[in-house]
C-alpha cells in the first residue's frame, strides 16, 4: 500500500476540513461569531445551534458541544448528522469510539446528500470496518459524492483504484486524481505522484506532482519530496531543499519524516552524526507510531548504547512495531529469545518469530533461519533447507546470504558442488568479503567445472590476502611451488609461505619446513625444517612425533629414512599414539629398518588396538592369526580381531568378515556384514554383492 491519506475527514470543529454547508447560518449568527454562549438553544435555528456547538468546543465545553450536535442531528440537519457520525467514528468530545453509531449517523446524513457522510461511508465499506468489505459499495458512495461536486471523493476513489488489488485500474485512478487536481486538492496531487512514481516508474513526472502537493501543505508529499532531493532522483542532490521539505513534514508530525530525521542524525546523513539526538528524535517518531523508529530505538535499549540497557523496554518497542507487521521487529525479538539475550532462552518462541518474519520476506530472518539449520542449532541439521533459506535471502539482496549461497555451491553444502553456480554469487560480494575473494581464486585455480585461469586465480588470491585472508598465502605458495608449471617460482613460493607463517597458518609452516628439509629453493637445513614441521603439527593438534615418523616412514615428501621413522615412532609410543604403534608394528612385521620380529609386531598391534581402538591394527592382527604369518594359525583369535574391527564400523573389516563367513556357508551373518560394508561405500563389497548374490 502507498502512503495514502486518511480516508476519514476531520471534524469541522477541529480543522478547516469541513463539508460544504448547504444551509448557510442566519445573518445574525454569521455576523456575530462571538455570540453569547449562554443563549438558550430553543431560540436558535439548527444552523445556529451547530455554530454554537463549535463555539462551545472552542471554549473548552465539550459536553455542551456534544449535546448541541446531538440535538441538531436529531432535528435532521445533515451536516450535524455527518459530524456527529465523525465524533463517534474517532471518539471525540470525551466519548468512546462507536462504529455502530458512526455508521448510523453517516447513513442518515448520506440520505440527505451530505458529501462528507458519503465519503466516510465509502471508507467503511472499503476498509471492511463494522460492515463487510464491499468495494463496489464503496465505489458507489464515492461516485455519488463526486456527482454532488465533492472533489475530495475523486481523490479517495483514485486511491481505491490505485491501492486495491481487486479493483486496481490505473486509468481510472489517474482520471479521478486529475479531477481533484483541477480543484487544486493536495491529496490528488499526491495520488498522481504515487501513480507516476510507483506504478509508471516515472520519477521525473512524479516529482512535479510531489512538489505541487508539498507546496500545498501535504506532509506526505513534503516527506517524499525531501527524500527525492536527498537521493538525487529525477533532480540533482540538494540537501538544503531536502531538509527544507523534511522540516515542513516534521512540523506536521509526519511520523515517517520524523523517523527519517532521526536516521539522519543516527547515521550522519547530510548532518553531523549525533546518536544521542537521534535517540530523542526516534522517541518522538515512535510516539507518533513510526514502526521503523520503534525498532531503531529498541536496538539502542537492547545494546545499552547511549542509554541504560533495558531489554524489557526494547521488547515492548519491538512488540509495538510487530503489531504493525514490522518484520525486522519480529526478527530482533526472535534473536533475543532464541539466543537468551538477557532473558530466559526460549528457542521454540524464537523459531516461531523467525519463521513469522521469514514469511514476510524479511531477508535477515531468512538468513538467521539459514544459519540455524546450517549449524543444527536447536533443530536437526539440514544443509539443504539452509541453502533454500539463504537463496531466498540472497534474492532479496542480503549480501551475507550471497556469500552463504556461493559457499554452499562451491563446497557442496546441501547441494552438489557446482562452481559455475557459485561464481555469480561470490563475484557479487567479493569486493567486501575476503573469503569470497579467496574462493574465487580457488575456483579459477582448480575447479572441475570452471575453466582454469591461473592469472585470475593469482589476482584473486592476492586481493583476498590484502583483505586479510591468510589462507590465500598458502594457495599462492602452493601455486608457485608446484601448482602451475608456467608459474613455477620457488622464491615467490617461499615468500608467500613466510607471509603465511606471519599469520600462523599451519600449512605454511609445513610446506616451508619441507623445503628446508629437502633444500629446495633454500639451503638445506634439516633442523630448521623439523622445527617448522613440528610447529605445523602443534597448530593442528597432531602428535608431532607420529607425524614426523610418518614423514620418514612413507617418504612421500622427503627422502625415506626408516631409522628416523623408528626414532620418532618410539617417541610417540611413550605418548600412547596408536598410529605410531601400528606403523612401527608394520616395520617389525616386514623388517623395514629393523630386524623382522613378528612377536614384537603383534605386541605393537595390540597396543594400537587397545589404546584407541585402531581398526587398522585389528585388521593386521586378524591377518597374522588367520594366515599364520610367522606365528601358528589361530582362527579364533583372528576372527575375534576381525569382528572387533567390523564392530568399529571399519568397512574393510566388514567386507573381510562377510566374505569369510559366506565362503564357509554362514549365509545370514555373512550377508549382514557384506551389506554393512557395501552401505559404508566399500567397492569390493558392492562388487561382491552384484556378482555373487
Amino acid at each position: 500500500m502507498y502512503r495514502t491519506i486518511s480516508t476519514l475527514f476531520c471534524l469541522g470543529i477541529l480543522s478547516a476540513c469541513v463539508a460544504t454547508n448547504t444551509n448557510p447560518p442566519s445573518s445574525e449568527m454569521a455576523s456575530n461569531p462571538s455570540i453569547d454562549l449562554q443563549v438558550e438553544s430553543s431560540k436558535l435555528t439548527s444552523e445556529e445551534k451547530l455554530t454554537l456547538a463549535q463555539q462551545y468546543y472552542e471554549s473548552g465545553q465539550p459536553e455542551k458541544a456534544l449535546m448541541l450536535y446531538k440535538e441538531t442531528a436529531n432535528e435532521g440537519l445533515p451536516r450535524a448528522q455527518s459530524e456527529l457520525g465523525l465524533i463517534y467514528d474517532v471518539g471525540a468530545l470525551g466519548i468512546k469510539e462507536d462504529n455502530e453509531l458512526a455508521f448510523h449517523w453517516y447513513l442518515k446524513a448520506a440520505k440527505q446528500h451530505d458529501t462528507q457522510a458519503l465519503i466516510n461511508l465509502a471508507a467503511f465499506y472499503r476498509n471492511g470496518e463494522f460492515v463487510d468489505q464491499n468495494l463496489d459499495q464503496a465505489i458507489d458512495y464515492y461516485q455519488r459524492a463526486i456527482s454532488l461536486n465533492a472533489p475530495m471523493a475523486s481523490c479517495e476513489l483514485g486511491f481505491l483504484y490505485l491501492d486495491e488489488p481487486a479493483r486496481k485500474d490505473l486509468l481510472k485512478a489517474e482520471a479521478n486524481f486529475l479531477l481533484g487536481a483541477k480543484q487544486q486538492l493536495a491529496s490528488c496531487y499526491l495520488g498522481l505522484a504515487y501513480l507516476y512514481h510507483f506504478e509508471k516508474d516515472n520519477v521525473k513526472q512524479s516529482f512535479e506532482w510531489y512538489k505541487l502537493a508539498a507546496d500545498a501543505g501535504n506532509a506526505s508529499a513534503q516527506y517524499n519530496l525531501a527524500t527525492i532531493y536527498f537521493d538525487g532522483v529525477a533532480t540533482k542532490v540538494d540537501p538544503e531543499k531536502g531538509v527544507h521539505y523534511l522540516l515542513l513534514a516534521v512540523e506536521q508530525n509526519h511520523k515517517s519524516a520524523v523517523g527519517y530525521m532521526a536516521n539522519m542524525y543516527d547515521f550522519g546523513w547530510f548532518v553531523e552524526q549525533d546518536q544521542k539526538l537521534a535517540i530523542q528524535i526516534y522517541q518522538r517518531a515512535a510516539e507518533l507510531g513510526d514502526a521503523g523508529s520503534m525498532v531503531n530505538l529498541a536496538t539502542y535499549f537492547e545494546s545499552g548504547q547511549y542509554v541504560p540497557q533495558d531489554i524489557d523496554t526494547a521488547l515492548k518497542l519491538y512488540q509495538l512495531a510487530a503489531q504493525q507487521n514490522n518484520a525486522l521487529a519480529l526478527n530482533n525479538m526472535a534473536s533475543i529469545y532464541f539466543n537468551g539475550n538477557h532473558v530466559e532462552r526460549n528457542t521454540a518462541l524464537g523459531l516461531e518469530l523467525f519463521n513469522k518474519a521469514a514469511t514476510m520476506n524479511n531477508p535477515q530472518a531468512l538468513y538467521n533461519l539459514g544459519t540455524i539449520y546450517r549449524d543444527g542449532n536447536s533443530v536437526k541439521r539440514d544443509r539443504t533447507k539452509a541453502l533454500s533459506l539463504f537463496q531466498q535471502a540472497a534474492d532479496l539482496g542480503l549480501e551475507q546470504a550471497y556469500f552463504e549461497v556461493g559457499k554452499a555451491y562451491h563446497l557442496g553444502l546441501g547441494t552438489e558442488k557446482n562452481d559455475q553456480l557459485a561464481l555469480p554469487y561470490l563475484l557479487e560480494i567479493a569486493e567486501g568479503n575476503s573469503l569470497a575473494t579467496h574462493y574465487l581464486g580457488v575456483i579459477y585455480y582448480k575447479s572441475d567445472l570452471v575453466e582454469h585461469n591461473i592469472d585470475k586465480a593469482i589476482a584473486y588470491f592476492e586481493k583476498a590476502h590484502s583483505q586479510g585472508e591468510i589462507d590465500s598465502t598458502v594457495n599462492l605458495g602452493q601455486l608457485y611451488e608446484y601448482g602451475s608449471p608456467n608459474h613455477h617460482d620457488l622464491d615467490l613460493a617461499i615468500a608467500w609461505y613466510k607471509k603465511g607463517i606471519e599469520g600462523e597458518h599451519p600449512y605454511a609452516y609445513m610446506r616451508l619446513g619441507l623445503l628446508y628439509m629437502n633444500g629446495e629453493g633454500v639451503p638445506q637445513n634439516m633442523q630448521y625444517g623439523l622445527e617448522l614441521y613440528t610447529t605445523f603439527c602443534k597448530l593442528r593438534n597432531y602428535n608431532e612425533n607420529m607425524k614426523l615418523g610418518n614423514l620418514f616412514f612413507f617418504g612421500n615428501e622427503i627422502k625415506q629414512d626408516y631409522l628416523q621413522a623408528r626414532h620418532f615412532y618410539e617417541l610417540a609410543l611413550k605418548q600412547q599414539d596408536s598410529t605410531a604403534a601400528n606403523n612401527l608394528g608394520e616395520m617389525y612385521r616386514l623388517g623395514l629398518g629393523v630386524k623382522q620380529d613378528i612377536e614384537q609386531a603383534v605386541s605393537l598391534y595390540r597396543s594400537a588396538a587397545e589404546w584407541h581402538g585402531q581398526t587398522t591394527a585389528m585388521l593386521n592382527l586378524s591377518e597374522l592369526y588367520l594366515e599364520g604369518e610367522g606365528i601358528p594359525v589361530n582362527e579364533e583369535l583372528g576372527l575375534t580381531w576381525l569382528r572387533k574391527a567390523a564392530e568399529h564400523n571399519d568397512s574393510e573389516a566388514q567386507y573381510r568378515l562377510g566374505k569369510y563367513l559366506l565362503d564357509r556357508e554362514s549365509t545370514t551373518a555373512g550377508e549382514t556384514w557384506m551389506n554393512k560394508s557395501a552401505n559404508g561405500g566399500n567397492q569390493k563389497a558392492i562388487k561382491y554383492l552384484q556378482e555373487k548374490l
